[in-house]
């Protein structure tokens, strides 16, 4: 399948090509239906068109009810086209239609913003050709990770990478903080098709933590419930256990920290004050 995206000296002819002030608004539905806010249903009601991207039937049935002209562009997906070839065509149809003037709602699933790149590559063309483009939140994995786990990510801190990005980068792990590898289930995928970790991805992720984590830490594989009502799934393994760990494409892992944060005493000069100035923080 051929790929036909607009650059950026295309500009000019997305202007041209106006024949009224078209818009494009992007949402999130959440993880089901019970995630959606008044806001956005109200987008997707006044909208002309509703482009949707959601694996959750439900959303989409709800969706359906709320608007009927929806365009389903998770069907791209399918054929033997790989994930980025496929956000470039869900960004040239946002595109297309909101710059030949379409009051235009794309509907994501969880956060449109958040491991969703074909809505990026649409938010910059279209702006770049000074047609109005609004992104609202929805809620994501990351919310419900932190509700489902009690993990306030202001306790100690909190990393947070995509898996297989943070396999191949050099990076300076803190281990007084949380790490959170999202997309662990596809962790090695290197061809952008499959939807499950690369033949040696799971065992090299280990490797790599292994220079940071005993063998022995406990860490968590969660996924977020896709229908209301229903519990997370929640499985807690050891890092040395994780090479032959069940995980999806959904999968995220999370790492408690392995070690207390350490006080920065010789910093209060900076703030001017003493240790005893910090007694309203004991309890904390």
């Amino acid at each position: 399948m051929s790929v036909q995206t607009s650059q950026p000296n295309d500009t000019n002819s997305l202007k041209n090509s106006l024949t009224a002030q078209g818009r494009l608004t992007i949402v999130g539905c959440g993880l089901h239906p019970g995630h959606m806010t008044m806001e956005t249903e109200s987008h997707i009601k006044n909208a002309d068109i509703v482009l949707v991207v959601a694996p959750n039937p439900l959303s989409i049935q709800h969706i359906r009810q709320l608007n009927p002209n929806v365009e389903n562009l998770g069907l791209l997906y399918e054929g033997d086209v790989n994930r980025l070839q496929t956000y470039h065509l869900m960004a040239d149809r946002m595109v297309e239609l909101a710059s030949h003037g379409q009051n235009v709602c794309a509907i994501y699933y969880g956060h449109p913003g958040i491991f969703v790149l074909s809505t990026h590559m649409a938010r910059e063309q279209l702006e770049e050709a000074d047609i109005p483009v609004t992104m609202l939140p929805g809620i994501s994995a990351d919310a419900c990770l932190f509700a489902d786990l009690n993990l306030d990510p202001a306790t100690t801190g909190c990393q947070s990478y995509e898996a297989t990005q943070f396999l191949l980068s050099k990076r300076s792990i803190d281990t007084g903080a949380s790490l959170i590898l999202w997309q662990v289930g596809l962790v090695g995928e290197h061809t952008l098709k499959g939807q499950k970790p690369g033949k040696h991805g799971l065992a090299a992720l280990t490797k790599l933590l292994q220079q940071d984590y005993p063998d022995d830490h406990k860490m968590c594989i969660y996924e977020a419930p896709t229908l209301p009502g229903f519990a997370p799934h929640i499985d807690w393994i050891t890092l040395v256990e994780l090479p032959s760990a069940k995980v999806s494409s959904i999968s995220t892992l999370v790492i408690p920290p392995s070690s207390d944060l350490v006080f920065a005493k010789e910093r209060l000069t900076w703030l001017k004050i003493t240790n005893e100035d910090l007694s309203a923080w004991d309890d904390a």
